[in-house]
């Protein structure tokens, strides 16, 4: 017969807590970015002075794209910042 200090427990069956991590989505920042860009382009385009030699359909298309592009590239920085801030501290 085993004693009673050579016995194993085994602990009782319950939920285990495990560790979860949201991480951000890239395409909503992406899209977030752009749009954000595209509009402040294109307003600045329209509300801004006038280039000469180009009409001001052309100046709302040049600085909403070039608002787009740079929305985009910011967007994505910031979710370089969030996903870094969203992991835990693993030191």
């Amino acid at each position: 017969m085993a004693r009673k200090d050579d016995m194993e427990t085994i602990p009782a069956a319950g939920p285990q807590h495990l560790p979860y991590r949201r991480r951000p989505r890239l395409q909503s920042f992406l899209v977030a970015g752009v749009v954000l860009g595209l509009v402040v382009g294109g307003l600045v385009g329209y509300l801004g002075p006038d280039a000469p030699g180009s009409s001001a359909l052309q100046e709302v298309i040049l600085l909403a794209t070039i608002g787009a592009v740079l929305g985009g590239f910011l967007g994505s920085i910031a979710y370089l910042v969030a996903d870094r801030l969203s992991t835990p501290d693993q030191r």
